[in-house]
């Protein structure tokens, strides 16, 4: 798959999950709010980066004076519009802003990284746009996210049923390689309970979540199987809930300020 077809494959994935979002979006919530204290507030322009339906927009609001919201889906701009909380809503790739360089003052972007096919283009965007003194602040998924759920559909076939994330290293290596963009890296481990293996498969659905898996099985998936699934979950409990981990990574950007 090319990278416009990839594109275009995420924005019709999450624009299809836009009124579903909010309800199901227990792990973006946890998330956000960790990033949130990590966000400097800013008298200026904030970039809320793949802001979705704009369900955080109301919080985002009291850090900055003006609020841009920017998503890869049509419809999830609808409702961002329909709130009304951002002064702009701009339909981009975050890959490549169409924004004018050294015009933010801050950035936020919670869990729209990992649907980056080169997240580094990201990085390198929002270093552009920062003005000079600038700071970001993005979270991610890590390769890990969903070991459980990947584990126990390895005993059923063969197939890629969950998503690849990017592993630590490659956040170490840009690290090392831009070190005039001042990128701070912190990790942490979010756990959310499941009835069962269809209620975080419906989760992720819910959320756009199960999109552009590269080589998944298309296949339809029988009642059986699930079966099979929820039977080889590991650390399943006597109830037969489960436990599912996100392997998550808070980066904190800032732009020097010029001498």
């Amino acid at each position: 798959m090319n990278a416009l077809a990839l594109t275009d494959d995420i924005a019709r994935h999450f624009g299809r999950a836009r009124e579903s979002y909010e309800q199901a979006a227990r792990l973006q919530r946890l998330v956000a709010a960790k990033a949130l204290t990590l966000l400097k507030p800013t008298d200026g322009l904030l970039l809320d980066l793949g802001s979705g339906p704009g369900w955080f927009h109301p919080k985002l609001k009291q850090h900055c004076t003006d609020l841009i919201a920017l998503d890869l889906s049509h419809d999830m701009l609808q409702k961002t519009r329909e709130a009304q909380d951002a002064t702009l809503a701009v339909q981009a790739d975050a890959q490549a802003l169409p924004i004018a360089s050294e015009s933010i003052n801050r950035v936020f972007s919670s869990l729209m990284l990992q649907w980056c096919e080169q997240p580094q283009l990201v990085l390198r965007e929002i270093n552009r746009v920062l003005k000079p003194g600038g700071s970001a602040v993005l979270s991610t998924l890590l390769d890990g996210t969903l070991e459980e759920f990947k584990q126990a559909w390895a005993q059923v076939d063969h197939h890629q049923h969950i998503n690849q994330f990017l592993p630590l290293s490659f956040f170490l290596q840009l690290q090392q390689q831009y070190p005039e963009s001042g990128l701070e890296l912190q990790t942490e481990q979010v756990q959310l309970s499941y009835p069962d293996v269809l209620a975080l498969a419906r989760e992720l659905k819910d959320l756009g979540a199960n999109t552009v898996t590269q080589g998944r099985n298309k296949a339809l998936t029988g009642k059986q199987r699930w079966q099979k699934v929820q039977q080889a979950y590991p650390s399943r409990c006597i109830d037969g809930s489960i436990s599912a981990s996100y392997q998550v990574l808070h980066l904190v950007l800032t732009k020097k300020s010029k001498e």
